[in-house]
């Protein structure tokens, strides 16, 4: 049901030979800008063929890519909804809905290789740690 995501993925990977959701989001003519946006974290839209990713200035460094690979998938998965009404979030990672789902899972498949969730399976960690030791969302180790 999913696959679609896992293999778009890879394609920008092997495209743009990178899993950095900023440069792979310059290539694709995303604009990503810092705001201070006060309780709204980050927020996509799509404007007369313009993407945006506007993420809060006021958010930890590390969160930054993990933001900005989230949107990525909102970009590829969601543009329909993009263009009647920005997508925003208020909360990190929301998981009840089918698109927000879709953007996590697209956000983890780029961020988090296969190979490194494997060794540290095998060496017995538990998702906590291993999304920690990542720099990633417990919720995306999930996937």
């Amino acid at each position: 049901m999913t696959n679609y995501i896992v293999r778009d993925v890879n394609k920008l990977i092997m495209k743009y030979k990178t899993r950095d959701p900023f440069e792979i989001a310059d290539d694709l003519n995303i604009t990503v800008e810092y705001h201070d946006l006060g309780n709204l974290k980050w927020f996509y839209f799509y404007q007369s063929r313009f993407r945006y990713i506007v993420i809060n200035e006021n958010i930890e460094d590390r969160l930054k890519p993990i933001i900005c690979a989230h949107e990525l998938g909102h970009n590829r998965l969601h543009q329909n909804f993009a263009k009647s009404k920005a997508l925003q979030e208020f909360s990190f990672f929301d998981m009840s809905s089918k698109p927000e789902k879709e953007a996590n899972l697209f956000m983890a498949e780029l961020l988090v290789t296969d190979d490194s969730m494997m060794e540290l399976i095998k060496l017995g960690y538990c998702y906590e740690f291993i999304a920690n030791k990542i720099g990633v969302p417990k919720a995306s180790c999930g996937f």
